[in-house]
């Protein structure tokens, strides 16, 4: 069933505002990941875009590619995806097919990173748990199923329409 425009914005607004005090409560862990790794913003982007078992990329995706996802230029990416293979996040190799191809895949520590971040964004969310009802945290792993079933829905059509996004 489809909801009319204005309560659909005024839902929006509520969950926009659910998201910022959450992330304000729970974001410390993750902020001191990321001060202990140094990482910016548009290198976890890009250790993220790397994480994948699916479209946008079959296969690891080559420089241009990546600068699309990003939103950057080619040259811009090359320089990032260079610092990130220095620190081990992240690997270059030849394409098979065509060795004039250069492709980009996550490095060993850059799984290792992505991994220890989604335990820390995990542990602060599954903390949350311990200040909550029976039936609050019913609530909630319900509308989390619904949340995973929309994402799997957009990420579906997504990659039916072939967009990186």
């Amino acid at each position: 069933m489809a909801i009319d425009a204005q309560t659909h914005r005024y839902q929006r607004e509520r969950l926009e505002a659910v998201f910022r005090s959450m992330q304000r409560d729970t974001v410390p862990s993750l902020v001191r990941i990321n001060e202990d790794e140094d990482l910016s913003l548009i290198e976890m982007a890009l250790l993220q875009t790397l994480d994948h078992d699916r479209p946008p990329f079959p296969g690891d995706p080559t420089l241009t590619e990546l600068a699309e996802v990003l939103g950057r230029s080619t040259s811009r990416t090359s320089r990032l995806v260079d610092r990130m293979v220095r620190r081990g996040l992240a690997e270059r190799y030849e394409d098979d097919a065509d060795r004039r191809v250069r492709r980009v895949r996550l490095g060993a520590e850059g799984r290792a990173l992505l991994e220890r971040i989604a335990r820390v964004r995990i542990e602060a969310q599954t903390a949350l748990w311990d200040h909550m009802t029976a039936e609050e945290l019913e609530a909630v792993v319900s509308a989390m199923e619904v949340l995973a079933a929309a994402a799997h829905r957009m990420r579906s059509e997504r990659d039916a329409r072939g967009r990186p996004e």
